[in-house]
């Protein structure tokens, strides 16, 4: 509520008009005495009773228009309490209930968190589990004798180990930033044990490799882009024919791992990377579970690398992983 003082300010404000008005009549009427030549103390008397009236009137209509707004204001805090008293009850079970549903919610978080953490330690557990028995598997087929059997067996355990280390890198994205390890890290460290791994699938398949040892440094986590590194090599030794060719080259920053296999369709070159799309080869050829590429893109994102395919059908593909050299933390 204003104070009088604030609302006489703005109420003559308001009322400018009828206060030149009132000063106008005052002017015309010493104009009209001096025409008319109305002289001595009657004029001016006449004159300062006018002012006097005009003075009256005007304090009349403020002080009016001052009880009118007390009036008005009063009214609006009778109403504003009549409505608090009335709407009291609700807006204090409304809150009671907010704030029910917020402790329910905050509950519900931390047990889908806790249901979340025990399913992540769960298939962490069972992937270890695994990894042990396919390690035990290697020893036993390492000692049988050379021969067509034991190199089908080869590659089948390597495609066992690699679904089971997806499933665990898939289930450990969402700690990925705490398995974080930035680091100065030679390009050729990260490719040599993924040809290595799939070395086998390369003499099998008689799949040349053209493949210059690359002296370059960038800033990375080894073991994530190891990842990405594998997914694309174990998707160009799949979808190349035997005899084929896949070729690995490092320029500007971009790591391109290029094949002569059948290729992907132009309409589905931009879906790749989408999560479950295993496009028309993989439909084809029931050879894609469509979880790799999209883990690559995952990790790509988290760790600034740029994913960009190229690719004719018939002809080969070739996926460029652009690594970034600056703007990351290092770890020496």
């Amino acid at each position: 509520m204003m104070t009088k003082k604030d609302f006489s300010i703005q109420w003559l404000k308001s009322h400018h008009t009828l206060m030149i008005s009132f000063g106008c009549i005052e002017v015309f009427s010493a104009i009209f005495a001096l025409v008319f030549n109305w002289g001595g103390t009657g004029a001016f008397y006449y004159l300062f009773l006018l002012g006097l009236f005009l003075c009256f009137i005007l304090f009349i209509l403020l002080w009016h228009g001052w009880r009118k707004y007390k009036s008005m204001v009063k009214a609006l805090n009778q109403q504003a309490r009549s409505l608090e008293e009335e709407f009291s009850p609700m807006i204090h079970l409304l809150f009671e209930k907010n704030q029910d549903l917020t402790q329910e919610m905050q509950q519900l978080k931390t047990k889908m968190q806790q249901s979340r953490k025990e399913d992540i330690d769960y298939y962490t557990l069972w992937a270890h589990q695994i990894k042990t028995s396919i390690a035990s598997s290697q020893l036993l087929i390492r000692n049988l004798p050379q021969t067509a059997e034991k190199s089908m067996l080869e590659q089948e355990l390597v495609r066992i180990t690699a679904y089971t280390e997806l499933a665990l890198h898939y289930v450990r994205m969402e700690t990925f930033h705490r398995d974080l390890d930035l680091q100065k890290v030679k390009i050729d460290e990260i490719l040599h044990p993924v040809i290595k791994k799939y070395a086998t699938f390369f003499i099998h398949k008689k799949l040349k490799l053209q493949y210059i040892p690359i002296d370059e440094v960038v800033v990375t986590d080894k073991k994530w882009l190891g990842v990405i590194v594998e997914q694309v090599l174990s998707n160009a030794v799949k979808y190349t024919p035997d005899g084929g060719r896949i070729e690995i080259t490092f320029d500007k920053d971009v790591l391109t791992i290029k094949d002569t296999g059948i290729g992907i369709a132009s309409h589905d070159q931009t879906r790749i990377f989408e999560r479950g799309f295993s496009g028309f080869n993989g439909r084809v050829n029931h050879q894609s579970t469509g979880l790799g590429l999209y883990l690559s893109s995952e990790i790509a994102k988290k760790l600034g690398v740029t994913l960009s395919v190229d690719s004719t059908v018939g002809e080969g593909t070739a996926i460029h992983i652009q690594i970034p050299k600056e703007g990351l933390q290092v770890k020496d």
